[in-house]
């Protein structure tokens, strides 16, 4: 047999739901009724309890100071001695038990000089701090009245009295201890009376109240109905009183429902198939400028779950310097448009009012259309050809000046001219690298570079590299070393670009290195890839450059590069190449610290990625 998993934290929602209803609540109600009624009468007598206790307690020591025949002179000893020897007197005080004790204090050395409470005999020695703690002694002493006040202390309760005769003071106090078994009693009967009183109060409250809910409960019922789409079932009219002509009501609305519902159903079934499929994004908003319909495609252009911005905080959010009473009070024909950016994407935005029948506006609608291809494209285009051009234009400035100062008389000078000639020929050479490269990169991105796989030893490829560069790094004095970290296998890729990239790493890492630094190279294997690991500690690119590094053009340090004979193309190549294999290119840098480039191939090529 399966049992099902209980799930408790729903057993407690039941009673927490029935606590929300409109019967609990009365019964509730009534409960609480009972209670407050209850409950203050218990406090009530407790307190006339206590007070009569404490009223016996005052009137007796004040009984017993008038029939006490003591000469007001007396001294402590013929207090205690009086006390001792005069039954009679004690009698008057009717301290008679042991909830009932008195203290002699004397005033003139400040100390307890006889008492009969345990807390404050003179064997204790906190007995002076005890009594001090009492207000009504610290009242009669600075020649004040005696209070009512409960005290407890030590885990008892009492009240105490306090009254000067003769050159002592005489401390009363009276434990509740005495009264306690009564009291205790006593509210044990209220409670037993307070626990009929709310069972019988809900059992009451429960049948009057039924009286009440069950016709709106059956209301609900049929509400939860109607909002799911049925309105066929009709209510039973039970009376004719306001729940019964309440009834009635719900049953008209329920019929006059469903014929409108129906034929508006209808009408935004089509407009909402419209609105959720279109490729541009739609916000509708009211004159007030809330929000009133949104679909998915403008919720996705915003990078938004949810948009609930009005209009206003919309056009403020965005900068779009438009607000609805521009629209809606000032004369608008026509439209109006804002292009805005949001989350790397170029958003445009066509405002346009919508009216009613008598050409009143109604709101606005704000159409979105996503222009961030089109935008990326322009930019791509604008930058390319301001690149291109100004690598060209240095090279050819360079030959023209040189050109013309040769043309000028400068070519019968030989030295002159054969060191003007070699400019020349540099430039031209930059030229030549510059548009080889283009045509390189545009065979790439059109696919027609053709790639002669074949299966080579890639330890060697690499190693034969860095022995062809090694004179590079010799000429500025720099250490150029290469490792290899296990067993290497054969890949199938085309050898003379995987050169290619090779070299142009290894190259940059010599460029971007001062003389004397360190480049080391690790060959190695990880999983179904090799790869080859360029390390250097040389000037490094800043966080801010990282993400562009691989952009046609881009350069860290533009005129250095530029002085080494750098196109700004090597490494947008590089990664060309190494992704037409299935491969991937990594770097990692510091400013100051050095870099790490990481290319990775696969050992077996996937004939799908091949060009």
């Amino acid at each position: 047999m399966q049992y099902r998993k209980i799930k408790w934290s729903n057993l407690w929602n039941v009673p927490l739901k029935q606590a929300r209803s409109l019967q609990w609540r009365l019964v509730i109600i009534l409960v609480l009724i009972t209670f407050s009624l209850v409950i203050p009468i218990g406090l009530t007598l407790n307190m006339r309890v206590e007070t009569s206790y404490y009223d016996n307690f005052k009137r007796s020591i004040d009984n017993g100071f008038s029939k006490w025949k003591l000469d007001d002179n007396s001294d402590k000893k013929a207090i205690k001695n009086s006390l001792d020897n005069h039954n009679e007197a004690i009698s008057y005080f009717y301290i008679n038990s042991i909830n009932k004790t008195y203290t002699i204090y004397d005033i003139k050395s400040g100390s307890v000089y006889f008492s009969t409470d345990t807390d404050l005999t003179t064997e204790n020695p906190d007995a002076n701090l005890n009594l001090l703690k009492s207000q009504n002694f610290l009242s009669v002493l600075s020649k004040g009245q005696n209070s009512k006040k409960l005290i407890h202390e030590n885990g008892r309760a009492f009240y105490d009295y306090a009254q000067i005769k003769g050159k002592c003071i005489i401390y009363f106090r009276y434990y509740s201890d005495d009264w306690k078994n009564i009291i205790d009693n006593f509210n044990n009967i209220i409670k037993n009376s307070l626990l009929i009183a709310i069972i019988v109060a809900l059992i009451i409250g429960y049948l009057l109240s039924r009286t009440i809910t069950s016709p709106i409960v059956r209301l609900m019922h049929k509400a939860q109905k109607l909002a799911e789409g049925n309105f066929d079932e009709a209510l039973e009219v039970k009376s004719d009183d306001e729940i019964g002509k309440l009834t009635k009501t719900f049953n008209f609305m329920a019929k006059e429902m469903k014929s409108n519902l129906t034929e508006i159903s209808s009408e935004k079934n089509k407009i909402e198939t419209i609105l959720n499929y279109m490729a541009d994004g739609v916000i509708a908003f009211n004159v007030e400028g809330e929000v009133i319909h949104t679909n998915p495609a403008s919720k996705s252009m915003l990078g938004v779950s949810r948009f609930t911005d009005n209009f206003n905080s919309f056009s403020k959010k965005y900068d779009l310097e438009i607000t609805l009473e521009d629209i809606l009070y000032i004369e608008f024909t026509g439209g109006r448009e804002a292009n805005i950016k949001v989350n790397n994407k170029f958003i445009k935005v066509y405002f346009a009012l919508f009216t009613d029948e008598e050409k009143k506006a109604e709101g606005i609608i704000a159409v979105l259309q996503d222009i961030t291809e089109m935008q990326k494209l322009e930019l791509m285009r604008r930058e390319f050809v301001a690149n291109v051009s100004h690598e060209l234009r240095t090279p050819l400035t360079s030959i023209k000046s040189y050109t013309e100062t040769l043309l000028e008389g400068a070519l019968d000078d030989r030295e002159t001219a054969e060191r003007f000639l070699g400019v020349v020929n540099s430039e031209a050479d930059r030229m030549t690298r510059l548009v080889k490269d283009l045509l390189q990169l545009s065979r790439l991105d059109n696919q027609q570079m053709q790639m002669k796989m074949s299966m080579f030893k890639f330890e060697e490829l690499i190693k034969s590299t860095v022995e062809k560069i090694q004179i590079e790094a010799q000429n500025k004095q720099q250490l150029l070393e290469c490792f290899t970290i296990g067993e290497i296998p054969e890949i199938i890729a085309d050898r003379d670009r995987i050169e290619q990239v090779a070299v142009n790493i290894i190259s940059n890492a010599i460029k971007y290195t001062p003389e004397g630094g360190t480049i080391t190279v690790y060959i190695g294997r990880m999983f179904n890839d090799v790869y080859i690991k360029v390390v250097d500690n040389g000037i490094g690119i800043p966080p801010q450059d990282l993400p562009r590094i691989f952009e046609r053009f881009y350069r860290v340090d533009k005129a250095r590069s530029r002085e080494m004979g750098g196109t700004g193309l090597g490494l947008s190549i590089a990664k060309e190449i190494v992704e037409v294999h299935g491969g991937s290119v990594a770097i990692n840098s510091e400013k100051d610290l050095g870099t790490e480039v990481v290319v990775k191939l696969p050992i077996e090529q996937n004939d799908n990625k091949l060009l």
